[in-house]
């Protein structure tokens, strides 16, 4: 018998080391706030910390009992916000670039996730790169078309403008369907990647299947039923 080869390891049952992050995620939405972009970034959040990322969520400040959490590899930066002109049950930050700069020299993350385009997300921007840390993007909501329903509709190209230049200066900007990245790539915003929405299929089961529903609805056992959620 081979001793030595008895005692080296099988390098193929080893398994892989997963390198965990430091992440800053940057957002002027969150939870119990609702919204798409609320509920995506927030289920983005869980999915990272449940891989063993440590996140440092950074958000505004939703009212004054509002408090910043912490847990294992997850803690909160509050900082100030005002609210949205004509929407005010939403909340945008404020310039603070400079706030940012002394609290990543001192804690600094591997890579900034910018979610949202505000005055927040701006300050994350200059702020990581200052500090030369790698800064990526989401874009989810397509505020230039939303001009026009609030009667500004001649801010449309500023908007869009604004929001290419500030998504150019990012390493990548993440896009949840091939549609809006084709849209936006027509109109010249750069290093788009998309990053699809995926489904709870714990939530969302055949196992929650309702035959008392179904005939409250006058629906037979195979009758094809379809609902629509959005916003009008």
């Amino acid at each position: 018998m081979d001793r030595k080869a008895d005692l080296e390891p099988i390098v193929d049952d080893l398994m892989p080391r997963t390198r965990s992050l430091r992440i800053a995620t940057v957002t002027e939405t969150w939870p119990p706030e609702v919204n798409g972009v609320a509920l995506t970034v927030s289920r983005m959040v869980q999915g990272l910390r449940d891989r063993g990322h440590r996140i440092q969520l950074v958000r505004v400040r939703q009212g004054r009992s509002d408090q910043a959490g912490s847990d294992r590899n997850f803690s909160e930066i509050l900082l100030s916000s005002l609210p949205i002109p004509r929407y005010t049950s939403l909340r945008m930050g404020l310039p603070c670039a400079r706030e940012l700069v002394r609290l990543w020299a001192l804690q600094r993350p591997d890579v900034v996730h910018i979610a949202t385009e505000g005055p927040l997300g701006w300050s994350a921007l200059r702020a990581a790169e200052r500090l030369r840390i790698p800064a990526v993007s989401e874009f989810r909501t397509n505020f230039q078309a939303y001009s026009g329903h609030y009667g500004l509709s001649w801010l449309r190209k500023p908007i869009l403008g604004y929001l290419r230049k500030f998504h150019n200066r990012t390493l990548c900007t993440m896009v949840p369907t091939d549609a809006l990245r084709a849209e936006l790539d027509s109109l010249g915003f750069q290093r788009l990647e998309v990053v699809g929405r995926g489904v709870d299929t714990r939530r969302f089961s055949p196992a929650w299947r309702s035959e008392s529903l179904r005939q409250a609805w006058l629906a037979g056992p195979d009758t094809l039923v379809m609902t629509c959620v959005s916003r009008l």
